[in-house]
């Protein structure tokens, strides 16, 4: 006898919901922590706060390290030098993207174990990313070493731009490892709900690069002075104190992931699990560097003289609304991978709609603010006249 079709299941306030990692009880069913009793905006509002603050100093280590090549001592020196940086900056871009795509794993497993009250998968998961990033970037450190003069060859820079470039990307290669760990860590502690802790990080990265850079430029000798190689090595610094800071935190356990020897021993399950997630917004993200790679290496073909860097400071500018946009997606990455854990699909689909709304609303403000006043914007991050003269029509 045929049986008659089953309904699909909806939770109900008394039932207790098993997620696969764990019962959740009824009692349990809101989101715990700073989000529990908070209308669904507020959530969205509690959680971007902080990803905002820290997008905007993660945003100025690039965008004074611009300023500063723009505003080089050595006369005429801005234009190569920002050539130069300009191609770092791609690279850095790519470095970021492939160790952010682990912390992307990371903090969807986190986000989930967090919200299904698990957080025995969630410190493991922090620690296979961490093991990923150091793995990944260690690779990225080797290659980049060795292919930098051929990348700098390969964007048709000029007698003066490519020795700056191989300079800045040697120093910076290094630190890609810290690069990865300082990422994931920060991506790790947003999605258990923790955005303060971040930007406490990314203000003492900030600090470290801008006192660390000016005083390798414009310093005394020896230690100031340095230039292009100067700028490269604050930066550097900068994310290896970051890195430490972060690791830090984590060790400490005073937030609501740890870290734990014992889960940095490989464990492949947990590993696949970080890549399945962390690889389609890889491929994602590469088609995107793919293509504004494309366009500057189209611009260095031209031979035309502070193209290359116009280009750079137009995007560093443009940067600026994608650290709106980005704030909103942590937000809703956050709330949605938390009430998936707690099975609550609905309230999951309305947080993406929300978000996907203010995030609209505010990047179209900004697009505003560049059709207005674009030539103020320029003037602020370069006092090369090619610069001024060109950037503001991009």
């Amino acid at each position: 006898m045929a049986q008659p079709p089953t309904k699909p299941f909806t939770p109900r306030p008394g039932d207790v919901l098993d997620t696969g990692e764990g019962l959740i009880a009824p009692a349990d069913r809101e989101l715990s922590g700073k989000l529990a009793g908070l209308s669904l905006p507020r959530q969205v509002v509690v959680l971007a706060i902080w990803p905002l603050l820290e997008q905007t100093l993660n945003f100025l280590v690039t965008f004074i390290d611009t300023m500063i090549t723009g505003h080089l001592p050595i006369e005429r020196q801005s234009v190569p030098a920002m050539d130069a940086i300009t191609v770092g900056g791609y690279v850095i871009w790519v470095v970021g993207m492939l160790q952010m795509s682990m912390g992307i794993g990371a903090a969807a497993l986190v986000a989930r174990a967090i919200g299904a009250r698990h957080k025995r998968l969630a410190n493991a998961a922090l620690g296979q990313a961490l093991v990923l990033g150091v793995c990944c970037g260690s690779m990225i450190a080797a290659g980049l070493w060795l292919i930098a003069p051929y990348l700098a060859r390969l964007m048709n820079l000029d007698d003066q731009a490519a020795p700056f470039c191989v300079t800045y990307l040697r120093i910076i290669s290094p630190v890609a490892p810290m690069i990865g760990w300082l990422l994931i860590g920060n991506a790790a502690l947003r999605a258990a709900g923790d955005t303060r802790r971040p930007f406490v990080v990314m203000v003492c990265v900030n600090l470290t690069n801008i006192a660390t850079s000016l005083l390798f430029v414009y310093g005394p000798a020896p230690v100031g002075g340095h230039g292009v190689a100067g700028i490269a090595a604050g930066t550097a610094l900068s994310w290896c104190v970051g890195s430490a800071i972060v690791l830090t935190m984590l060790a400490r356990g005073r937030s609501p992931i740890r870290l734990r020897l014992t889960r940095l021993r490989p464990h492949w399950h947990t590993m696949q699990r970080i890549i399945r997630v962390g690889v389609p917004n890889l491929v994602e993200s590469s088609g995107m560097w793919a293509t504004n790679f494309a366009v500057l290496w189209y611009i260095g073909q031209m031979h035309t003289r502070a193209a290359m860097g116009a280009h750079m400071i137009a995007v560093r500018l443009e940067g600026i609304s994608y650290m709106l946009g980005f704030a909103i997606a942590t937000a809703a990455a956050t709330l949605v991978g938390q009430y998936m854990g707690l099975g609550d699909v609905q309230r999951a689909r309305r947080a993406v709609l929300l978000c996907f709304g203010i995030a609209l609303a505010l990047m179209s403000a900004m697009g505003v603010l560049f059709l207005v006043v674009p030539e103020q914007l320029v003037h602020m991050v370069s006092r090369a006249d090619e610069h001024r003269a060109m950037a503001p029509t991009l």
